[in-house]
């Protein structure tokens, strides 16, 4: 078993037994105290369990469990609707790509299909590692709070190994068609997907036209499919390529 198949696992197994102890995970996998306290470091280091004497237990910190509570409050009819339809996207048994994004948070709330799924958001993690039918892997590294994502070149890297079949990737701005963020290191991971992603599904609603961030992806037209809100304005329509699927 690889060392995030373990993690992910591991993860499982605390969601049901709300606490675990480093030798009975030594007797479960059959592997040494030492790899085991590695495995506890890790999770500890990307704020998913909180360590103790011997062991651990689910993450017990208000300010994160607030924040991630505070995501799920934005689940708007509208960005439930758009989940929804990219949900119909999805067949059992593909390679998964979720981004950070509270519609795609909403899209992990209602996945009940078998699947893998890679991300680097934190929420994404919270929302699938209790799910036995769904193989999630997060992307670690150094962790970036306010829009709650990991990062690591090495993490990232990764990607360079995977052929997904659907990638779903949010937006913090759609201005003049570019699909832009927040953050370099956020656009970086998600410019490597894209490379690596057999369908690639934007999830964005058409407020997004209106805001502006520095790290850009892409033109919007370089996705196969924009799932929205409603129909795009005749404006909108003209910096669009007839090969991008709109669905609203």
């Amino acid at each position: 078993m690889y060392q995030e198949q373990r993690l992910n696992k591991i993860l499982e197994l605390l969601a049901e037994k709300r606490q675990l102890s480093a030798k009975e995970l030594v007797d479960y996998f059959h592997v040494s105290k030492d790899t085991i306290r590695r495995d506890f470091a890790i999770l500890n280091e990307r704020k998913l369990v909180q360590r103790t004497h011997g062991g651990i237990l689910p993450l017990e910190n208000k300010q994160q469990i607030l924040s991630f509570n505070d995501r799920s409050k934005k689940f708007t009819k509208e960005k439930r609707k758009i989940a929804q339809k990219a949900y119909e996207l999805i067949e059992e048994e593909q390679l998964l790509y979720f981004d950070v994004s509270t519609i795609i948070l909403q899209l992990a709330q209602v996945m009940n299909q078998k699947n893998t799924i890679y991300s680097h958001s934190l929420d994404n993690a919270i929302m699938l590692s209790g799910q036995k039918q769904i193989d999630f892997h997060l992307l670690g590294g150094k962790f970036y709070p306010k829009n709650r994502f990991y990062y690591s070149l090495n993490e990232a890297e990764l990607l360079e190994h995977l052929q997904f079949d659907i990638a779903f990737f949010g937006a913090a701005s759609l201005k003049n068609g570019q699909v832009s963020y927040e953050d370099a290191e956020d656009a970086y991971i998600k410019k490597l997907v894209m490379q690596h992603s057999q369908t690639k599904v934007l999830l964005a609603e058409q407020e997004k036209w209106q805001k502006n961030f520095n790290y850009i992806l892409s033109d919007i037209s370089s996705f196969d499919y924009w799932i929205t809100d409603q129909k795009p304005t005749t404006e909108i329509k003209t910096l669009l390529s007839d090969t991008l699927k709109i669905i609203y």
